[in-house]
């Protein structure tokens, strides 16, 4: 939402920023898992003085032994401006020894010119001949990612895993309707210094994604939903949001595929192999169908090979010609016969850790190059069981290319 108040125009960006990060706060903390608590307004002074040291949020990590962060907002990185918040920060450290972090915070809507002056003082904080009481400085989507990564931290790793991938879900589809989002793309110059952004550069890059070209493309309104129908055995799709855009040209309609996960594979497929052999479209009489049916059947390659070697040697000889055809499916959902409307077969995939967007051609072709010689009968994939089905369904874990 945009924020304006008749005021300098220094005023108002600030004021601005400071609710953008605000609003960023308020979501984190109504999280129950993530258990925040943030306060506005923190100050500090030295003992019988004014309490003229202060930071504009507090945030306490009740899962993490109450350890407290303090954040500066700004629009503006200039070192002037540093050097007042390097000024305090060092006074309240020396009189709070609660504080764990002090954080600089920049909307993600500002210019190159403030990215750079953020990156290089960012280099100085963590060189040896640079003396700073500000810990890091971070854009909005930078700071809540940390916030998120460290208030999860000590949680279950499956439970962890649902809470991010939910997260994520729900980020993209607000920041493909936040209208401080199109306002920016549409008018950067104009809007810039007085419309601030938790996700504009995120929103550029899902937009490039699809084609557009800012300057080039006037947006006049887009639609986003995490709404997806089940597919016909009632699992879950591909899809994760599914998106439309009007521009003053063009009407683009995409359906996304999220993956949020600091684990190297995931599950990414489950159900029976007559599915699979649907989809691609084998010969359900032929040898490799009785292959994929007997993998089924034994669960694993090592009892396979036991079993049945001509069979297993057949999977390792047939399967790769497929294996295009088996990222489709497994990834987007491509000519699975349990897809029972268009919304559920994925267009996009998209990589959240560094927010990096695929078509599904560019994707499918990354991802056989990549794993090709990594998974299990030629294929890009691991190929087991789910607990306590065997016989009845397959499981395929998938590569994320994720690394710590």
């Amino acid at each position: 939402m945009a924020f304006s108040i008749d005021n300098s125009e220094k005023f108002r960006s600030g004021y601005a920023s400071n609710m953008t990060l605000d609003a960023v706060l308020n979501t984190l903390e109504s999280v129950p898992q993530y258990n925040i608590s943030v306060e506005r307004g923190y100050q500090i002074g030295a003992p019988s003085c004014e309490k003229q040291y202060k930071m504009d949020f507090k945030i306490t990590f009740h899962n993490q032994n109450d350890e407290i962060w303090l954040v500066k907002s700004t629009s503006s990185i200039r070192s002037d401006r540093l050097y007042g918040v390097e000024y305090f920060a060092q006074n309240i450290k020396l009189h709070d020894p609660n504080i764990a972090k002090i954080l600089v915070v920049i909307p993600n809507s500002v210019n190159d010119k403030e990215i750079r002056y953020k990156n290089n003082y960012r280099e100085k904080i963590n060189s040896d001949g640079f003396i700073s009481f500000i810990d890091e400085i971070y854009t909005v989507s930078e700071f809540r990612n940390e916030v998120i990564s460290f208030a999860t931290s000590n949680l279950d790793q499956g439970i962890c895993s649902n809470i991010l991938g939910k997260d994520a879900e729900k980020y993209v589809e607000e920041l493909l309707v936040d209208t401080n989002n199109s306002l920016l793309w549409n008018d950067y110059e104009n809007n810039f210094k007085t419309t601030k952004s938790a996700s504009f550069n995120e929103f550029c890059e899902l937009l490039t994604a699809v084609g557009l070209e800012q300057r080039h493309e006037r947006i006049i309104s887009v639609k986003a939903t995490r709404d997806i129908p089940k597919l016909s055995n009632g699992g879950y799709p591909k899809t994760d949001v599914s998106f439309v855009i009007q521009t003053e040209n063009d009407l683009i309609e995409r359906n996304v595929s999220i993956k949020h996960t600091d684990s190297k594979t995931v599950t990414i497929h489950e159900g029976d192999i007559n599915d699979v052999i649907t989809a691609l479209e084998i010969d359900p009489i032929s040898t490799l169908a009785d292959a994929l049916k007997a993998f089924q059947l034994y669960g694993s390659e090592k009892k396979l090979k036991e079993e049945k070697p001509h069979l297993h040697a057949v999977l390792h000889s047939e399967l790769p010609k497929f294996n295009e055809k088996l990222t489709e499916l497994f990834l987007f959902g491509v000519n699975s016969p349990l897809v029972n409307h268009k919304i559920q077969i994925a267009d996009l995939i998209l990589l959240i850790n560094n927010f990096d967007v695929f078509d599904r051609d560019s994707y499918v072709s990354l991802y056989v190059k990549s794993y090709k010689d990594s998974g299990q009968f030629g294929t890009p994939f691991k190929w087991t069981y789910p607990s306590k089905k065997r016989g009845k369904k397959i499981q395929i874990k998938g590569f994320t290319g994720y690394k710590k």
